[in-house]
C-alpha cells in the first residue's frame, strides 16, 4: 500500500493580539480560538525567554512550526516524518499568497471582521493536499 503523506496537515494564521484569522483543522477535538490563544500565548514566552520567539515544538507526533511574516504568524503542523525544509518552504507559499490576496492595506482599517478570510483554503488547496494528489494534478 503506498503511503499518504500530507506536507501540512493544519494551518493557524494569527495577528499580534493572538485572534485566529484563519484556520484549517483536519481533526477537529479543540476550539481554534482556544489553540490559538495558546499558541501565541507560547510564542510570547518564547519571545520574552529567547529574543527570538518560538520557531516548532513537538506533540506526540506532530511537529509544530511557526513562521512570522508582516505582523502575523503562520503555524502549521506536520507529521514528525516530515522533513521541516519542505514544511518551511509550503508556509511561505501559503504566507506569499496570503499577502497577495490580502495585502498590509487592508489590515489599516480592518474591523476585526475575521469572515473576510473564509475563503483563503481555496486558494491554498494544492498545500493541504497530499503529496499524490499533487503528483496526480501534475499531470492532469
Amino acid at each position: 500500500m503506498i503511503s499518504v503523506e500530507k506536507i501540512i496537515q493544519d494551518i493557524w494564521i494569527l495577528n499580534d493580539a493572538g485572534a485566529v484569522l484563519y484556520h484549517r483543522v483536519f481533526e477537529k477535538s479543540v476550539d481554534e480560538q482556544l489553540i490559538g490563544a495558546l499558541i501565541s500565548a507560547l510564542n510570547l514566552l518564547a519571545e520574552e525567554l529567547e529574543r527570538g520567539g518560538l520557531s516548532s515544538f513537538e506533540l506526540k507526533d506532530k511537529k509544530y512550526i511557526f513562521m512570522k511574516q508582516h505582523g502575523l504568524s503562520f503555524i502549521v503542523n506536520s507529521s514528525k516524518k516530515t522533513k521541516e525544509k519542505k514544511v518551511k518552504e509550503e508556509m511561505r507559499n501559503i504566507a506569499n499568497r496570503f499577502f497577495n490576496l490580502y495585502p498590509k492595506e487592508i489590515f489599516e482599517n480592518w474591523d476585526n471582521d475575521i469572515s473576510i478570510f473564509t475563503d483563503f483554503e481555496k486558494h491554498i488547496e494544492d498545500s493541504l493536499q497530499d503529496t499524490i494528489k499533487k503528483f496526480e494534478n501534475a499531470f492532469w
